[in-house]
């Protein structure tokens, strides 16, 4: 089977339909009942799924989700859950200790960063010398299962504390730290390491930075931003923060100045090219900024972005729609209570409706309370890993989650006409967490006649698939099976001749298929609806493959944006054709064009060519159209309904693919 689906996680799903009436684009709600989905706690609340028991003894200093839910955890802990682990633990996703994981001795110093390669193994830095029994200074990298990799080496290690890392797109790694030499070659505080451990020699910062380097973030362009309490790069003053350009040379086209004048702890960066720092300073280049400030593209300050928070700023996170999750050891920003944690608008300004109450309080340790380290995790989540022992008046020791409730996809669909063969209609989505999902699909069709659709598919069949190709369920007439447990839903379909099924499905891709009984053919409908409570386990991403012919025969998808007011999604559509080729598709769309429509019709977006518009922006979020004829649109879209229409240049026809993404 054709592949549909790709994975962008942390968004959650339901599906309705939207329809094409007349030429006109409308969101049609009558016809089929949409579900109420689950209310998601208010941002900022704890979520208490999420119970480690009680979590670890001592700071918690950085904080990984992965794909599949798990956390990673790393710090200066001994003890996680009560259970010995040496600087490093895994949780799984309710909290609970994954003790698959195991790390063995673990290390003998502090953990002070890590980072999750894309096949499961971990890189961790920081003041150790030992992991396991095995000789490894300061850097190490582990297996999924928390042993060792013994592949990676580095020799003679480096010589002091490493503070901070960053993976490249390459697989290469950036370190930063406290050191001079990393395995007897001379590096001044910051080096990149090869896929195997080594050294890399090609990456040579001459004297590099005068001072610790404490965070690193990579932007899309492969330009490498440091942060820490240097006042010089090679030479060049460098206050706090730098930018590198990828064989190690200062970027000379970001001047800082004197910046910050060192002690920066935190850094981000925006989806527009600024960058946020954070950390214990009073000024940059001159100007009063406490603590946080935001810079452009070229060093330069944002003047119109001045939070004042009244202690350091130790942990940054950007989400999708540029707002700012903040961490540290303040207790206020503004004229905001707010206890180690809060959440800033793009403007700078608090964010109220991000509401910790008591936030962040208490130590196990002679340490004062603190936020260190703030990620974001899939369905609406955030982790916060520090040194605390309550939020908002909750036990979590060092470790908690709270929710975020930021943009989301909460309706996706897709209507074409169906014929035969390759042009069928083809729906898949994926079910992403650690638990089970029941998911309610329809295949729709006679009902569509009173919204004025002509050529309906008279008799739909429906067949579900899962990532093998291995059949799961079918249906012809909807109450032909599961009549009483669909009507329970109450979202059985309007016409005895259209076909659902409910199935209970775990984490996996999945693909649903409509076509016409007896080899009939019309335009059909295609529904995937989430009808499970369950916030822990949410199907994602819809893409939708069918014929594009002209008229009302066009591909159409649509998607209802939920959220907060003020929240923003930012989205990736596109539309591909030509690529479909080399999946076996006989008749592709040679040039499929792409349209953005709001709920009242009104065109948000158009695109015929991907790299008209927006080429950069596109091609930066990893995931442009594969052929240049291939449509693409790039957007930060607030809470409503929305519709992407796919046609062909100039009238012509063949089978296409529409495909929606929420971006990280």
């Amino acid at each position: 089977m054709l592949p549909l689906v790709h994975r962008s996680p942390f968004r959650r799903v339901f599906f309705v339909f939207v329809l094409v009436l007349s030429g006109a684009v409308s969101t049609v709600g009558a016809a089929a009942p949409t579900p109420t989905p689950t209310p998601t706690p208010p941002p900022g609340q704890l979520d208490t799924t999420f119970v480690p028991a009680p979590g670890t003894n001592d700071a918690v200093n950085v904080v990984i989700p992965q794909p599949d839910g798990k956390v990673i955890a790393g710090g200066r802990f001994t003890f996680a859950n009560n259970v010995a682990r040496n600087r490093i633990a895994r949780f799984n996703f309710d909290g609970s200790l994954d003790t698959i994981f195991d790390p063995g001795t673990g290390a003998d110093g502090e953990i002070t960063a890590a980072v999750l390669q894309s096949d499961g193994r971990i890189v961790v830095a920081g003041r150790f010398t030992s992991f396991n029994g095995f000789t490894h200074n300061r850097v190490c990298r582990l297996n999924a299962n928390g042993s060792v990799d013994q592949t990676f080496g580095l020799g003679n290690g480096i010589d002091n504390a490493a503070l901070a890392l960053a993976l490249q797109s390459d697989g290469r790694i950036i370190v930063g730290g406290q050191f001079s030499q990393v395995d007897l070659t001379q590096r001044f505080n910051l080096a990149r390491l090869n896929t195997n451990g080594s050294v890399d020699l090609s990456f040579d910062p001459g004297n590099g930075p005068n001072g610790d380097v404490n965070a690193i973030v990579i932007q899309p362009d492969g330009r490498i931003v440091i942060g820490g309490t240097f006042i010089g790069y090679n030479g060049f003053a460098r206050g706090g923060i730098a930018r590198v350009l990828g064989n190690g040379a200062l970027d000379p086209s970001f001047d800082s100045g004197v910046g910050t004048g060192g002690n920066v702890f935190a850094l981000a960066l925006q989806h527009n090219g600024q960058i946020v720092l954070g950390g214990r300073f009073v000024q940059y280049s001159g100007t009063n900024r406490t603590f946080i400030a935001r810079v452009f593209g070229d060093g330069s300050l944002d003047f119109g972005f001045n939070p004042v928070p009244n202690d350091w700023v130790q942990a940054l996170a950007v989400e999708p729609d540029d707002r700012i999750l903040v961490g540290g050891f303040f207790t206020g920003i503004d004229t905001f209570g707010r206890n180690r944690i809060a959440r800033l608008n793009t403007n700078g300004l608090v964010d109220p409706t991000f509401d910790p109450g008591a936030g962040c309080v208490g130590s196990l340790t002679n340490d004062a309370t603190q936020v260190h380290s703030i990620a974001l995790q899939q369905f609406g989540r955030i982790l916060v890993g520090g040194i605390f022992t309550s939020y908002n008046n909750q036990l979590r020791d060092n470790i908690v989650r709270v929710f975020d409730n930021a943009a989301s996809f909460q309706n996706l669909s897709a209507r074409a006409h169906v014929f035969t063969g390759q042009r069928i209609l083809i729906a898949g989505f994926i079910i992403e967490g650690s638990e089970t999902k029941t998911i309610l699909i329809r295949g729709m069709g006679p009902s569509l006649a009173s919204f004025g659709v002509p050529a309906l598919l008279a008799d739909p069949t429906l067949s579900l698939f899962d990532h093998t190709g291995a059949l799961i369920a079918a249906n012809d007439n909807w109450k032909a099976t599961q009549q009483a447990q669909i009507q329970a839903t109450g979202l059985a379909p309007s016409s005895n001749f259209e076909a659902a099924v409910l199935v209970t499905l775990p984490p996996g891709a999945y693909t649903a298929q409509v076509q016409g009984k007896a080899m009939t053919t019309g335009i059909a409908l295609a529904q995937v609806y989430d009808v499970d409570p369950n916030l822990n386990a949410r199907p994602t991403n819809l893409s939708a493959r069918a014929f594009v012919g002209t008229g009302n025969d066009v591909l159409i998808g649509g998607t209802i944006i939920g959220g907060n007011a003020g929240s923003l999604l930012r989205v990736l559509v596109r539309a591909l054709g030509p690529s479909l080729a080399s999946f076996g598709v006989g008749t592709p769309l040679a040039d499929p064009t792409l349209s953005l429509r709001d709920a009242n019709g009104n065109v948000i977006a158009s695109n015929d060519n991907w790299k008209d518009s927006q080429q950069a922006a596109i091609a930066a979020t990893g995931k442009a159209p594969p052929n240049d004829n291939e449509s693409a649109i790039l957007g930060l879209l607030a809470p409503g309904n929305y519709t992407a229409i796919v046609a062909g240049k100039n009238g012509t026809t063949g089978v296409a693919l529409v495909e929606f993404y929420s971006l990280p």
